[in-house]
């Protein structure tokens, strides 16, 4: 059976690869055609086409 995966739009992301590996971002939602996903990372004005759990994941933080 394979794994639906959540939809990470809206959601604040870490990027898991390319330049902006290890900084923090936010998915703007599905690129055009479905296979990739759009995500700005912080402090940029770019908008990069990305795949969800191998370029980038859902940032989780716990709160105190």
């Amino acid at each position: 059976m394979v794994e639906k995966l959540p939809d990470p739009s809206g959601h604040r992301v870490i990027i898991l690869a390319g330049p902006y590996e290890g900084q923090e971002g936010v998915c703007l939602g599905q690129a055009t055609g479905g296979s990739k996903w759009m995500v700005s990372p912080d402090g940029t004005n770019e908008i990069l086409p990305m795949e969800f759990d191998r370029e980038f994941g859902i940032l989780v933080t716990r709160e105190k």
